[in-house]
């Protein structure tokens, strides 16, 4: 799918309640052919030979992993060999010859592939209708996973259970988006707010991407500035948002002041029996 539709957020989320255990492999770092080393170990002969490696320290720990190999498409080809046998019956063999077990585990490998093939159009996600040109992402299918195809080879395709295509954002994803990432600050989330972090973060381009760093310089920067300087709401336990200027300020505050601990009187007795 298009970057920033929650790929790997749907995987990370995935690892978080299957098992708890989630590791993400940037694939970009695997574009020469021996790099795949990393995973299982430098061969005999080779700096760190006698080091445990990346896969092996994850089996000790259990069997039942989410793997996330983050945009697949930039690592080599040697790196696409590895992987057969791990796809094939969950296991592969490290440096020093021990079978790695992960037959319980789920691996995921995200893509961009394709994504040139598909034809953006004017009205593709914040359109006044649905989305022109080849309609949803899902009726690109064919053509996109024909991309696909292209660029792995058939032993590799043939060990992967599913090619799931995911659909650009609509506005209505968006809305959503940023109403779970606000509700997440102590602020009055309102509908003006919401409004101008949609029109502020959102492309179809980037999609989600932005939304959580454009909340971050506009509206958490404003939050953290007030507790610095010692301010609260005047009102309740959240800060409030004003708008009118076409900037996000926080309204209605006050100093903070430390509330005063309660005196307690010592008494001393003394006497005989």
């Amino acid at each position: 799918g298009p970057t920033g539709v929650g790929k790997s957020e749907l995987a990370k989320i995935l690892g978080q309640s299957y098992s708890g255990n989630f590791f993400k492999i940037n694939c970009a770092e695997y574009s020469n052919g021996h790099e795949y080393a990393k995973l299982i170990g430098s061969p005999p002969g080779y700096v760190g030979h006698s080091e445990k490696s990346l896969l092996g320290e994850k089996a000790e720990k259990s069997n039942k992993w989410v793997f996330l190999f983050d945009e697949i498409e930039k690592a080599h080809e040697k790196f696409y060999d590895f992987l057969l046998s791990l796809l094939d019956d969950g296991t592969c063999t490290d440096n020093m010859g021990n079978i790695l077990d992960f037959s319980e585990s789920i691996f995921i490998f995200t893509s961009n592939q394709g994504m040139s093939k598909v034809s953006y159009g004017k009205k593709l996600g914040f359109g006044s209708g649905e989305v022109d040109d080849l309609e949803t992402f899902n009726q690109s299918k064919d053509l996109i996973v024909g991309s696909v195809k292209e660029k792995f080879s058939s032993e590799f395709i043939n060990r992967i259970d599913d090619i799931l295509l995911f659909n650009a954002l609509t506005k209505d994803d968006i809305f959503e988006i940023v109403h779970l990432n606000l509700e997440e600050l102590p602020i009055v989330v309102s509908e003006e707010l919401v409004n101008y972090v949609v029109e502020g973060a959102y492309s179809v381009e980037y999609g989600a991407r932005n939304i959580k760093r454009f909340i971050k310089n506009n509206i958490t920067t404003h939050i953290a500035d007030a507790i610095l300087n010692n301010k609260v709401p005047k009102t309740g336990d959240y800060y409030k948002f004003d708008l009118s200027e076409s900037e996000a300020k926080i309204i209605d505050l006050k100093n903070y002041t430390k509330p005063r601990k309660k005196r307690t009187k010592k008494v001393s007795a003394s006497g005989t029996n």
